[in-house]
């Protein structure tokens, strides 16, 4: 079942974005779970949304995302901060479901666009077919750098 995250859902998505995090290309960089607990709560409050994913009663995954202006026109673009499924649900339908309760969320909240990306190193290939057969579609790659400090 999916549906709407509460405040109560926090502690287990906290929990859920930790495994993310630790088995993705940001494991090198510092989680601060009190931060992410925060954010959680203001997209719930309404800064954006978040979706949870229940099986038999207890959340494998979430969805975070949001919706913005472009900068360069009045149109709005709902894009993801994370999907995140727990490791072992990740080969069923729960993706699909989470990915489109937040279409229709971004549907009726007035979005021209949905942004989606692949920043996390986990099956790369295997979601952008994902993607693909939900309908967006492939406009070019995100490039990272590690910003050397000299330490």
């Amino acid at each position: 079942m999916i549906r709407a995250a509460t405040h109560a859902d926090i502690p287990r998505l906290v929990e859920l974005g930790t495994l993310l995090h630790d088995t993705s290309t940001y494991a090198a960089t510092s989680f601060k779970p009190d931060k992410v607990a925060r954010f959680l709560g203001q997209l719930i409050d309404g800064l954006g949304v978040v979706f949870a994913a229940e099986v038999d009663g207890v959340v494998v995954g979430g969805f975070a995302g949001a919706i913005t202006e472009q900068w360069f026109s009045d149109d709005l673009l709902a894009y993801d901060y994370s999907l995140f499924i727990e490791p072992g649900k990740r080969q069923g339908a729960i993706a699909i479901k989470l990915i489109l309760a937040f279409q229709n969320w971004a549907k009726a909240k007035g979005a021209k666009h949905i942004h989606m990306g692949i920043t996390t190193g986990i099956n790369t290939e295997g979601t952008a077919r994902l993607y693909k057969y939900l309908g967006f579609q492939y406009v070019g790659p995100l490039f990272t750098m590690e910003v050397d400090h000299g330490r």
